[in-house]
């Protein structure tokens, strides 16, 4: 199977590209650095050329609605533009658990990128899985990088329930093993409700052992506004699989799992 992976040298492309190779499929990591830009089109048409599935695991660092928005819908629109002229099989999209909630995604403009990435490809004529989930582990130290200011970094406190990223990239391949035999939607969390600042303390604790003691930042919670609605939609409904691996099992394994 020839697979397209969009994001490919991301936090989840990678991943994905690492197992869909070990599964023996032949993989395109596209990315801006290999002349595919999913953004603008550039590259599309050529590395779409014989593909079976493409995987979309695009994202932007922004919080702001109207960039979301913008990446996310000119994205998917070329991407599905493109599979559909290469009569690409079936499309995967990586997208995040309760994206379309409106009382979400009217407070965080990331998540109204999502819902409008989602829109979509729900429309595509081809068929297509959206695979969503919950944060992942690896956002507790974004965050930390994202928010630091000098020895400080101020997190945002509310609960979320993470899942390690490698058992999202397992998921995602599954899926497209499956092809169009795949639901169009899939769900997964991680396997307990977690505070998102108490993690990050973990993660910048955790480093600062593994470089000796030498410095980290002090993590520092605060509240956000509108925090009741937003713990409520970060969590999983009733029904959403779950991922056994604990948080501190992932960190201490190498942050793997």
């Amino acid at each position: 199977m020839k697979v397209i992976v969009l994001g490919g040298n991301g936090t989840m492309g990678a991943r994905v590209v690492r197992l869909l190779e070990i599964a023996g499929h032949e993989v395109v990591a596209a990315s801006r650095s290999t002349g595919i830009d999913a953004y603008t089109g550039a590259g599309l048409a050529d590395s779409f050329a014989g593909a079976d599935a493409v995987v979309d695991c695009l994202n932007i660092v922004s919080m702001k609605a109207g960039a979301c928005v913008d990446f996310y819908e000119t994205t998917a629109r070329n991407v599905i533009r493109a599979a559909e002229d290469a009569r690409v099989a079936h499309l995967v999209c990586v997208s995040i658990l309760n994206a379309r909630n409106s009382e979400i995604n009217r407070r965080m403009g990331y998540y109204r990128g999502k819902a409008a990435q989602e829109a979509r490809y729900q429309n595509a004529r081809i068929p297509t899985t959206i695979v969503r989930t919950t944060q992942w582990f690896e956002l507790a130290e974004t965050l930390i990088n994202q928010m630091r200011i000098g020895p400080l970094a101020v997190m945002p406190r509310m609960m979320s329930q993470p899942v390690a990223a490698d058992a999202v990239a397992r998921l995602i391949v599954s899926v497209v093993e499956l092809g169009v035999e795949a639901p169009a939607g899939v769900e997964l969390a991680g396997p307990q409700p977690r505070d998102l600042a108490k993690l990050a303390r973990k993660v910048a604790h955790n480093n600062a052992v593994v470089h000796n003691g030498g410095p980290h930042p002090r993590v520092i919670a605060i509240p956000v506004p509108g925090i009741k609605v937003l713990n409520g939609g970060l969590l999983p409904g009733v029904g959403v699989a779950k991922d056994p691996t604990l948080f501190e099992e992932w960190l201490a394994n190498g942050r793997t799992a």
